[in-house]
């Protein structure tokens, strides 16, 4: 997915810069870098790195035990603003992963599960025109999210296409792609370490051993560029997973080396050597170890000799109970998110239906459907009578000339920036329709005598001083524009006599307003 959209070399080194400060706030943050990262950022008017720099204080309050609501809520507001797809799922789905890890602690607040659905839902349309280590993020912290609630098909699923992503030739964003690179790989070994130990803790093995291997096929994924302290956890759980394999181990030591020796001891169904082992790993084995793997630990270190078989049974039994919740709400989210993709597809399909693609305002059905509402809305305490309204019909001077002389495709960004100029003289409660070809519809609610006009000759003001010999060298483009103003129930023929308005407007020179 290369990158299209023009930016400056100076906005360029801020993103790179951000998500440099983003790797570093996992260990070693630099709270007075990002400081100055975000003076620069404000001056400049870069909103998209202000977010990224929030989430960089917001994974530097993690590493303090510091609540980063602040950050989170303003790394939404600010994805909101910019309306990008990408920064819009990374933030949802990094207030997901609030959620998720919030959940442990109590039973109330919003629902992790939904905000992943809406991320996924969001980066579904995405058009491929953002960002490249934008969307990358955005995909990593969904896989994040999927992995903390358990639905790991889905975390790998999203880990793979990050994967995809990343594998796009492209120079332009080298630096970030590598560091994002190395978050997949230290992430899915996590998830791999997770899923197969539990696979192991209900006795599955073999499941256990062939997940295991596939993590392990890649080899040793980390270099000199690697943070220390990530080469040392990829190498943890390269070791822990090759001991739930059965294969040669990568070579460990102290705690890590001795929960290995458990799992090896269990594999080969030696219940006391890995009790003993398990026990002397401990909770803290020097890695931060995934939620299944604790787990498995403790279960093997609870069967050690003289242990009450109920309680280990129990223990067990457990453990298959929470596997097959895990599917069921695997299969549920999975449920969810189809539904949540139809939903937005209809909606989207409806939107097509009464939009003109072209111009963005409202197409004839759209302009049918407004005269609909506004009918609808008439009830019997209301008098439509008393209700202002105006109709404008527009019409571009000229536009066969422009066509012929300019070619269609000037004529269709004509009619487009057109579309734009009308939009920006509307309120949500008015309509700018496009009717057909160079033909469009301005219906004003609620507005008093005067008014109309007025706005009318604004709309002609903004079209004639329009810079459009920047879009073809000697192209001037001038509308006519037929104001008539009345009630709600005269609607019908305020437009006919707007049309005959426009007339006049044309007949009498063009380039003019001409209100009744």
């Amino acid at each position: 997915m290369p990158d299209r959209d023009p930016m400056s070399a100076g906005h360029e080194a801020a993103i790179e810069h951000a998500y440099l400060l983003i790797e570093a706030a996992q260990g070693h943050n630099d709270a007075a870098a990002v400081e100055r990262a975000e003076h620069e950022a404000r001056a400049c008017g870069w909103e998209d790195v202000r977010l990224l720099l929030h989430m960089a204080r917001s994974l530097a309050c993690l590493e303090d035990g510091v609540d980063d609501t602040e950050h989170v809520n303003a790394m939404l507001d600010t994805a909101l603003l910019l309306g990008d797809p990408d920064l819009l799922a990374l933030s949802v789905a990094l207030k997901a992963l609030r959620c998720a890890a919030r959940r442990r602690l109590a039973t109330t607040g919003e629902s992790a599960a939904a905000l992943l659905v809406e991320a996924v839902v969001l980066l579904d349309e995405a058009d491929g025109d953002g960002l490249l280590v934008h969307r990358a993020n955005a995909l990593i912290e969904v896989a994040c999210v999927a992995h903390e609630l358990g639905f790991w098909e889905l975390a790998q699923e999203y880990y793979e296409l990050t994967g995809q992503a990343l594998a796009v030739p492209e120079t332009r964003w080298a630096a970030t792609i590598r560091r994002q690179a190395r978050v997949v790989s230290i992430n899915s070994f996590d998830l791999a370490l997770d899923w197969a130990s539990c696979l192991a803790a209900i006795g599955q093995w073999e499941g256990a051993a062939a997940r295991a291997r596939t993590a392990l096929a890649i080899g040793d994924p980390t270099d000199p560029g690697w943070p220390p302290g990530w080469v040392v956890e990829v190498h943890g759980m390269q070791h822990l997973l090759a001991a739930i394999a059965g294969d040669p181990a990568m070579p460990a030591e102290g705690r890590v080396a001795a929960l290995g020796g458990a799992f090896t001891a269990a594999r080969e169904g030696d219940a006391e050597a890995a009790a003993r082992l398990a026990g002397q790993a401990g909770d803290d084995v020097g890695i931060p170890l995934p939620n299944g793997t604790k787990l498995l630990r403790l279960s093997l270190a609870a069967k050690r000799p003289g242990t009450n078989p109920e309680a280990i049974r129990y223990g067990d039994e457990l453990a298959v109970l929470r596997w097959n919740d895990r599917l069921d709400r695997m299969s549920g989210m999975r449920d969810a998110i189809a539904v949540e993709r139809r939903r937005r597809d209809h909606e989207q399909l409806r939107r097509d239906l009464v939009v003109d693609e072209l111009t963005g305002l409202a197409n004839r059905r759209g302009y049918q459907a407004y005269l609909s509402g506004l009918g609808e809305r008439t009830g019997p305490e209301e008098r439509p009578d008393e209700q202002a309204y105006a109709v404008m019909m527009i019409d571009v001077d000229h536009f066969k000339a422009v066509n012929d002389g300019f070619g269609h495709d000037v004529g269709d960004l004509v009619l487009a920036r057109l579309g734009q100029i009308l939009a920006l003289h509307v309120r949500p409660v008015d309509l700018a329709a496009r009717m057909g070809g160079d033909e469009f519809v301005v219906i004003l609610a609620d507005v008093h005598t005067g008014i109309p006009t007025s706005r009318a000759q604004q709309i002609l003001e903004a079209v004639r001083t329009h810079p459009w010999d920047d879009m073809a060298a000697g192209l001037n483009v001038s509308v006519s524009i037929g104001v008539h103003h009345g009630s709600r129930r005269e609607l019908p023929a305020l437009l006919t006599d707007a049309d005959r308005s426009l007339y006049h407007a044309k007949h009498d020179g063009r380039g003019r307003v001409w209100a009744d």
